[in-house]
């Protein structure tokens, strides 16, 4: 799956202030708003020393269940049984990637630790064009280490640091090749039955997904049941299942240091200038430091962190929304902490002057300084003068987003937090647009 859009680091800013004694009523109102204007569906959990000291449940769907696939949360599962498997000298951070798995490139060069604190190089698996149209099918082992190799290293080993899925599916298959055994036994060994996470699992087949929620696309209307990606294509990168309770659980256990020693969490936590670890990311709130991970599949989107200073625990699981969870989880801590917080204008610019979406809808090609080609996508019309966009390759239609009207001819993506301003010519026709996202604009030109 191509990603057009920067990536937005999860950090949480705000200043610290005392406690508010009254957040559990700030905190249910702020998820109600979010709810009722079809931003978030899901759970909300915070817990102090292991204690709940807020819940929400705010699912707007019938599934009656309160697992969710937590999508790239199970890199921290995956990290501490590497590092656990190094504990017991049966792997080193310098092991070589070639021990295993000769056929990648750079294998050579490329350690376990490149692979734990995404500093390999090697090519994002998730970037493969065909993902979104693929995703329902299951995966042999070797189908997924072809999608590797044929990808091309995005830099040496070490040079630099870019988050790839690639690492941990290939982290949980060398588990599998030290034990002997399936991921799904070492992380029921090793982690869930160890701690009593009672609703913890690595789904492996479809037969399990009416086990746990299902996730929900929004089209400025009405909600529609996503299609599922299937657990074979994410594996130790992503297929883990969970609830708020037991990733709180799991958070609260690592930090206190009972899953793994204090050398190996001092290194799951020694993050680089991008705040990314060795299995967790720097989640700051400005004088507080705080780590842990978020997730994203299908419309599954979670978060799970821990304060250790405070011994506070957030953990948030979505199963639809149209909103980036960062946000949520900035909202939620901001009202734990009675720092003032801004909520999100929801409103939708109506005018009678304003042209129908059709005229929008074609394929635009985005290019930095009318250059260079950085991504093509497809407008669509959705419901209630929104839009669509998603990825366009080989004219396949990629995942879609959501874009609300915000002006004449302005739209805005809540998830991605981008603008679209399109241009319109004097006979009245769509020439292209300009994306701003984060200070940083696009032009982009239409083609289709």
């Amino acid at each position: 799956m191509k990603e057009f859009f920067l990536a937005i680091a999860l950090s949480i800013f705000g200043l610290m202030s005392a406690q508010n004694a009254d957040y559990t009523k700030s905190i249910d109102s702020l998820m109600n708003s979010f709810q009722q204007n079809n931003a978030f569906s899901g759970s909300v959990l915070l817990q102090k020393d292991g204690e709940t000291v807020y819940k929400g449940e705010f699912n707007k769907f019938g599934d009656n269940s309160d697992k969710y696939r937590v999508g790239s949360i199970t890199k921290i599962f995956t990290a501490v049984i590497t590092f656990q498997l190094i504990e017991e000298g049966k792997l080193t951070l310098d092991t070589k990637l070639d021990k295993y798995y000769p056929d990648i490139k750079n294998a050579d060069k490329i350690t376990i630790g490149n692979l734990l604190n995404h500093t390999s190089g090697i090519y994002n698996y998730l970037e493969w064009n065909d993902y979104y149209v693929s995703k329902q099918k299951k995966f042999a082992k070797k189908e997924m280490l072809d999608l590797i190799t044929q990808g091309k290293p995005d830099f040496k080993p070490g040079d630099d640091c870019r988050y790839s899925n690639s690492n941990y599916l290939l982290l949980g298959y060398i588990i599998e090749d030290i034990t002997g055994k399936p991921y799904a036994e070492n992380l029921n060994v090793r982690i869930t039955d160890k701690i009593g996470l009672k609703n913890t699992y690595c789904e492996a087949e479809e037969n399990q997904y009416p086990k746990r929620n299902a996730s929900y696309s929004f089209d400025g209307e009405k909600w529609t049941k996503e299609t599922e990606t299937h657990p074979s294509f994410t594996f130790a990168a992503g297929a883990v299942v969970s609830t708020t309770e037991d990733l709180s659980k799991l958070m609260d256990n690592l930090l206190k240091g009972k899953l793994v020693s204090g050398t190996s969490l001092a290194q799951m936590g020694q993050t680089n200038q991008k705040a990314i670890g060795y299995g967790l990311f720097l989640t700051p709130f400005y004088d507080k430091t705080g780590y842990g991970h978020s997730g994203n599949i299908d419309e599954f989107h979670s978060f799970t962190g821990y304060f250790p200073n405070d011994r506070l625990s957030v953990s948030i699981l979505s199963n639809g929304g149209n909103i980036a969870l960062n946000e949520i989880v900035l909202g939620v801590v901001s009202k734990y902490y009675g720092r003032a917080y801004q909520n999100p204008d929801f409103s939708i610019y109506k005018s009678k002057t304003v042209p129908q979406t059709k005229i929008y809808s074609g394929v635009y090609k985005a290019k930095l300084v009318g250059l260079i080609n950085v991504g093509t996508f497809q407008i669509s019309e959705a419901a209630n003068n929104y839009l669509f966009l998603s990825m366009y390759e080989d004219g396949k239609e990629g995942q879609k987003i959501l874009l609300e009207r915000k002006g004449e001819n302005k739209f805005y993506a809540r998830k991605n937090n981008a603008e679209f301003d399109f241009i319109i010519d004097k006979k009245g026709n769509v020439t292209g647009m300009k994306l701003t996202q984060n200070k940083q604009s696009v032009n982009c030109k239409k083609i289709i």
